[in-house]
């Protein structure tokens, strides 16, 4: 069977295959249950293609080398500049390699991201103090749970406005990020987020325009968000990767601190991307802290922050020779079994926040 019918055979069920032939689920209603067993018929079938499209590429350096020994019996040698040329280098690999440890890593960050931002069910109700509260549960079991707290009610009764909070967690019930904005009489803006590693971004915003923001350790460090930061005025807030972020277009209405927003989340169904107010705002951070370094984080989530040669590198390294010795058979139980079935909950809860610690707080 060739790696293209095999890529169709998947696309017609619950699955698909991607540019990068990573296997995903699909977006579309599921149980928990459901999400469990497709995502691990996904790492059944990613083995399948592995072996495939590692066929494919050998298939191809066979037929490249043949060309170019053909080349040599007539007397053609391959140019050796010290800065080389287009066409005197093998191409980089475009795809995710299965061969390496690290293009098997890189296809379970994708495969794993994609389950924490695809919404697989959505539930409302409203609690005893009369907060509404939406909850978004996501295909690799996590949940952010989006609360409009009622106004008349509670300990904050008749002293705040618009107060809306975003509770993210992953699947065995552990805190991811916290984010809430609110207003007071005065006519002053508020935003907090906290990361699981004790990490804080705070902003305030008076009703004269002013503002003032600061990112705080766990250990007490702080660093200051100046007024002028192109952190309230950056364009990509509002999505992470293609993901919804949950915060307001506030840089449409001339900047200001990101603030959430009571009614959005209505708009987030079955199959939508939803990344959170706290990813969206550490991306902006991490965007605006390197921005000198050309750094920027809008392609992807997991490799926003350059995950895979950082964060993955450790655990990569504890099976990496036996996966790149024993071939695509062995290599993508053992990778799964090291990263476990939802990784966006692992890194997202608290290496961002130490990595934004890092950057603004050195």
């Amino acid at each position: 069977m060739s790696l293209l019918a095999k890529a169709d055979e998947i696309d017609s069920g619950d699955l698909w295959v991607t540019n990068a032939w990573v296997v995903l689920i699909k977006a579309a209603p599921m149980s928990a249950e459901e999400a469990d067993e497709l995502a691990e018929r996904a790492i059944a079938e990613q083995e399948v293609v592995n072996r495939m499209l590692l066929a494919v590429g050998d298939a191809d350096e066979h037929t490249a080398d043949a060309v170019v020994a053909a080349a040599k019996a007539h007397g053609f040698e391959l140019p050796t500049p010290i800065i080389p040329l287009p066409g005197t280098a093998r191409p980089a690999d475009e795809v995710p390699n299965p061969r390496n440890p690290m293009g098997l890593y890189q296809q379970i960050l994708m495969r794993s991201e994609d389950m924490g931002v695809t919404v697989r069910e959505t539930t409302e109700h409203e609690d005893a103090e009369g907060n509404r509260v939406t909850t978004l549960h996501m295909q690799d079991g996590s949940r952010q749970e989006h609360i409009l707290m009622n106004p008349y009610r509670g300990p904050v009764a008749a002293s705040v406005f618009n107060d809306v909070r975003v509770l993210h967690y992953d699947r065995n019930g552990k805190e991811i990020s916290k984010s809430r904005s609110w207003e007071n009489f005065e006519g002053t803006k508020f935003m907090s987020t906290t990361w699981a590693d004790g990490t804080n971004v705070y902003a305030e915003e008076w009703e004269d325009g002013y503002k003032v923001g600061r990112v705080t350790t766990a250990d007490g460090r702080a660093g200051d968000i100046p007024a002028d930061s192109p952190f309230f005025t950056h364009p990509a807030l509002t999505t992470v990767g293609g993901a919804t972020s949950g915060l307001d277009e506030y840089a449409k209405r001339g900047g200001g601190i990101p603030t959430l927003s009571g009614d959005d989340v209505k708009k987030v169904g079955v199959g939508m991307k939803f990344a959170g107010p706290a990813l969206g705002i550490a991306t902006t951070i991490y965007d605006v802290a390197t921005a000198d370094a050309g750094q920027k984080c809008e392609a992807a989530i997991a490799g926003t922050f350059g995950i895979v040669g950082s964060a993955a590198g450790g655990a990569v390294g504890g099976f990496g020779g036996a996966a790149a010795g024993a071939g695509v058979a062995s290599a993508p139980a053992a990778v799964a079994g090291a990263a476990g079935g939802s990784m966006l909950g692992s890194w997202a809860g608290g290496w961002v926040g130490g990595k934004i610690a890092r950057v603004v707080c050195p």
